[in-house]
Formats: C-alpha cells, sequence, structure tokens
C-alpha cells in the first residue's frame, strides 16, 4: 500500500512583504507520513503554543506518544525547536536515525514507500523526504523552496548557504516530485517537464538508458555511481574513503 501524507499545521513567512524595520514573522509547515506502522512528523519547528500541534494530531486520532519517528529537514530552529514532544519517537535527521543517544546511518530507502534524498544549499544539513502516495510521489523538502516558486531563485534566498547547490536540489526535487510540500506554505501540484530516471524508457539497442538527476545528461551504464545509480560520477556525492564507489577517484583523473 502507499503511504499517506497529511498536512498537520500549514507553515507561513512574511520575510517576502515585512519591512526592514518590521518584524519577520514564520512558521513552519508540519507534516504527518504513515506508512504501515511508521507514524512520523516531519519539521514541528517553532508555533504560538505546542498545544496547536497536540490538537492537530488529535485530529488525526494520534498523540505525540503515537509519533514514532520525528524528521528534521533540515538544521534551523524554526524546523526542530519542538521535538522535544515526542521524547520517545526516533529523530531522522542530516547525520544519521537517532534512538535516544545511538545513532546509525539511515538508509536512502527508508521504507518501501519514502526515499531520502540529501538536498543541500539552503542549508548544508537538507534532506528531502520522497513519498509515494495514491496521489502520486511527493517532496517533503523543508526550505529548498519556502513557497510556490518562492524564492524566484536560488539566489535570491537570503539564508541560503550555498545557491548553485540549492539549485541543483531544486532540479531534483522537480523532476522526482508529483506534488511538493514546501517549507512555509501549502502543499502544491509541480507540473514536471524534466525527465527522471525511471520514466525515461530504455531504448533497443540505445546505449542511453536514465538521466542524471542533477545535470540532465543521459548516462551509459559505465557513466552511472555505483552507490547512487541516478547520479552520473560527475555529479556523485561519495567520498574518497568511500569503500564501494571509484567516482570520486575518477574525477581526480
Amino acid at each position: 500500500m502507499p503511504a499517506e501524507v497529511k498536512i498537520l499545521i500549514k507553515g507561513f513567512t512574511n520575510y517576502d512583504s515585512v519591512g526592514e524595520a518590521g518584524a519577520e514573522k514564520t512558521q513552519p509547515t508540519i507534516t504527518l507520513v504513515r506508512d504501515g506502522d511508521l507514524v512520523m512528523v516531519v519539521d514541528p519547528g517553532i508555533l504560538e503554543s505546542q498545544q496547536v500541534l497536540v490538537d492537530a494530531l488529535q485530529s488525526e486520532g494520534l498523540t505525540p506518544d503515537d509519533v514514532n519517528v520525528v524528521c528534521v529537514t533540515h538544521s534551523h530552529l524554526d524546523h526542530y525547536r519542538n521535538i522535544g514532544m515526542f521524547p520517545e519517537a526516533k529523530v531522522l535527521e542530516y547525520f544519521g536515525l537517532w534512538d535516544k543517544n545511538t545513532v546509525e546511518t539511515w538508509r536512502e530507502d527508508f521504507t518501501k514507500n519514502i526515499k531520502i534524498l540529501h538536498t543541500p544549499g539552503h542549508d548544508y544539513t537538507g534532506i528531502t523526504l520522497f513519498v509515494n502516495t495514491d496521489e502520486g510521489r511527493v517532496a517533503i523538502c523543508g526550505d529548498v523552496f519556502w513557497k510556490e516558486n518562492y524564492p524566484r531563485a536560488a539566489k535570491d534566498d537570503a539564508y541560503a548557504s550555498n545557491p548553485g547547490r540549492l539549485e541543483e536540489s531544486r532540479k531534483t526535487i522537480l523532476e522526482m516530485a508529483d506534488w511538493v510540500i514546501p517549507g512555509h506554505g501549502p502543499m502544491y501540484k509541480n507540473n514536471r517537464t524534466g525527465a527522471i530516471a525511471e520514466d525515461v524508457p530504455k531504448q533497443k539497442g540505445a546505449e542511453i538508458a536514465v538521466i542524471c538527476k542533477k545535470c540532465g545528461r543521459g548516462m551509459k551504464q559505465k557513466d552511472k555511481c555505483f552507490c547512487r545509480p541516478y547520479l552520473c560520477f560527475n555529479c556523485c556525492e561519495c567520498g574518497l574513503d568511500c569503500d564501494l564507489c571509484y567516482c570520486s577517484h575518477q574525477k581526480k583523473k
């Protein structure tokens, strides 16, 4: 069965309308993901009152104790302030999957219906959840996009740590997702125009079977990163100490 995604609390930001002398006010979009036994809250963030989130969970027949995983899309306070509301839940974030004081590396295929990818640029700790639902694939991406098509360009993100990487992350999301849940707004439909790897049919006798999800170039089998076959070796994120992948070594040639 596909997973279920529900926005518990719709986020907002007045950054695009407040004057220089005004006070910035913000709240993240807080999302509920259910997949089998998994009950996940994404970006519990900052709120006027924690009771707002308690009430939102109650409307779904849940209490904070029913949540077994909390996901933080990136390490900005407005997205993780209320993580302490879920003391028994595991925490999924850039550096690993935490269970109290124990941490392990998360798998990219987190469940059958949930894929996790690094999507840096707004912040280097950025991750995006790609969730398969009955309505299509939903990308819960934190502040890779704040709201629908805002900031309009990666270079316009005043808080971006690396606009170039942010542009790459945006491209990945727009190529992979049918729906986008941004960091501070409602979910919106993504009218995809770019091909994604699993959507490109293999043609008889053709060497190019897939498209790199970062640079958009066609890849032959020998061009694919072994660890991340949706990337070419030029876009590979593996380090020189990777035991499986030769891409970083090949780049040094």
